[in-house]
């Protein structure tokens, strides 16, 4: 089985935006939020 090296690379940096976009977007919303709003109980 042969991957090509271009769709290695994209496949590569699709995942690496997605999970910057995933893990970027919550801590974003977190912060602004005020400290106690964001450890009381829901």
């Amino acid at each position: 089985m042969s991957v090509p090296l271009g769709g290695l690379a994209a496949g590569v940096a699709a995942a690496l935006l997605i999970g910057t976009i995933a893990g970027l977007y919550p801590a974003i919303r977190a912060a602004r939020l005020d400290p106690a709003e964001a450890v009381r109980p829901a």
